[in-house]
């Protein structure tokens, strides 16, 4: 007779490793909310004050959390205010220009943080972008720097940008007769004009003790006789307007600590003089009235430049032994010998570093190839060029022939609506790629929006058939149809050596 379950005895429980199974979701612990309130303000300052002000409605014990940020960022997008004029005359009574969401924000960000944190938790830094400043919107900029400036006792970083455009219109097809210096009567056209629309810095922010970066932008500067500002070490100045270069040179002297100085489009700025303290980063970009630059570079470690083809006498690099990283754009070359043995004795200056990278922007032309100096300690290449017709693959060769000891290798085949098929010359140039530095040193190659026209196809086997060393290959497609790009992919695997590890990526743009 079966022997009957008895229905008082609990069923048996099976132990579970406890190594083996999770908590509930009731126990798990947030150690993001753990943190203290002072490190969770730190985070959210990274973010635009719009997304930090989100944080407040995630949670009970986030709803403080903002008072304790210490950064102020709103931003509008170039071509916002482009449709606005209706609102503008809607406003005028209230003198309030479009900008009101950016004026808003910026003053509502600055009053809740005075009122939720007090003295405690000071604004340290104030990021704003107009896409087309108006005149009427300077009240509230003073307001913001006012307070800025009376609360502030630790550091203060400011970036300030009155206009969203284009950094230079002149660099396309400037002219090669003045070397880039701005005629009288377009001077005082614009003047005229920039004299009642831009905005004039306050004289007091020159004076500012804590003042640790400043980044301008279509402004007007005006600073006092004594300028003191014992922290700054970082400046970049854009399109100053109405400056005849006397200020921005007083305004560089001022900072004992500068460390890293910007310069696009003062358009009536003829010298730098930077002698009296290391700088460690410096970019010059089209600054087209610029005659001499006189630096101390002996802790220089970053160069840039922008614009048309340098003379020998334009840089003075004192105590150099070499720059790591060097990054350089043509906006037009004027192609004289004169100017191409200059360019030769410019680069024979700063070239001498143990890491080199170059970027080019412009043509590329048989007199500025005939002038390369030997780039001996240069390990990374970047170019920024379509590959357009066979000279330029020609091109191609001749740098790396003048780089003996490069290691990597990045193009960016920015695509050219005027790129030339009809004349990528003939398929049998393959031995004329047989250089050292590819046979023996080369071990990465990065070909950025390759889209395969028969130039970029003949300079991708040309490089990959003789890059006997390569361990690493990094191809990103532009977008286009996925078949043709499997044969692309395919025909590329075919080219590269079988050791190397390959990374194919896909553009969404």
């Amino acid at each position: 007779m079966a022997r009957r379950r008895d229905r008082s005895r609990p069923p048996r429980q099976v132990r579970s490793d406890p190594r083996t199974t999770e908590p509930p979701p009731a126990k798990r612990r947030d150690r993001i909310s753990g943190l203290p309130d002072g490190v969770l303000g730190h985070v959210l300052s990274f973010l635009p004050t719009r997304e930090a002000g989100r944080a407040a409605v995630l949670a009970r014990r986030w709803r403080d959390v903002f008072g304790h940020v210490h950064a102020v960022c709103f931003e509008e997008r170039q071509g916002d205010r482009a449709k606005d004029w209706y609102t503008v005359y809607s406003n005028a009574p209230e003198r309030k220009s479009c900008s009101d969401a950016l004026l808003d924000g910026v003053s509502a960000a600055l009053l809740c943080l005075r009122s939720c944190a007090g003295s405690n938790v000071p604004v340290r830094s104030l990021r704003f972008a107009f896409d087309s400043y108006h005149w009427w919107d300077g009240v509230h900029v003073d307001h913001w720097l006012h307070h800025l400036l009376e609360h502030c006792r630790q550091e203060l970083h400011l970036d300030l940008c009155f206009t969203i455009e284009q950094i230079c219109t002149r660099c396309p097809g400037f002219s090669d007769t003045k070397e880039g210096v701005d005629s009288a009567s377009e001077d005082d056209q614009e003047d005229c004009y920039e004299a009642r629309w831009t905005y004039l810095l306050p004289r007091r922010l020159f004076s500012c003790a804590v003042l640790r970066t400043l980044r301008l932008t279509n402004c007007r500067l005006k600073p006092p006789e004594a300028i003191n500002l014992p922290a700054l070490e970082t400046l970049r100045l854009t399109a100053i307007c109405i400056d005849s270069g006397r200020s921005v040179q007083r305004l560089i002297a001022s900072g004992p600590r500068l460390e890293d100085l910007t310069l696009e489009n003062v358009r009536r700025l003829k010298r730098v003089s930077v002698l009296d303290k290391r700088l460690r980063r410096f970019s010059l970009r089209c600054c087209h009235s610029v005659q001499h630059v006189s630096i101390d570079a002996s802790e220089l470690r970053s160069l840039e430049y922008c614009g048309h083809l340098p003379a020998e006498s334009l840089l003075h690099l004192h105590g150099s032994q070499g720059i790591p990283s060097c990054k350089v754009y043509f906006s037009r070359a004027d192609y004289r010998m004169s100017k191409c043995v200059g360019f030769r004795m410019l680069f024979g200056k700063i070239i001498i570093p143990d890491t080199r990278l170059l970027h080019h922007g412009g043509s590329i032309e048989r007199k500025i190839l005939a002038e390369l100096p030997l780039f001996c300690n240069m390990t990374r290449l970047t170019l920024h060029k379509s590959a357009e017709s066979y000279m330029f693959i020609v091109a191609i060769r001749w740098i790396l022939e003048q780089a003996p000891n490069l290691e990597v290798l990045s193009l960016n085949m920015e695509d050219d609506a005027r790129c030339d098929t009809s004349s990528v010359g003939p398929a049998g140039a393959a031995t004329s790629f047989s250089i050292p530095c590819l046979r023996l040193r080369v071990s990465e190659i990065n070909m950025v929006h390759y889209k395969g026209n028969e130039s970029q196809r003949i300079l991708a086997r040309l490089l990959l058939r003789n890059a006997m060393v390569l361990e690493k290959l990094c191809v990103s497609f532009r977008r286009g149809d996925s078949v043709s790009q499997a044969v692309l992919k395919s025909e590329i695997e075919n080219w590269a050596s079988d050791n190397s590890e390959k990374i194919f990526m896909y553009s969404m743009e």
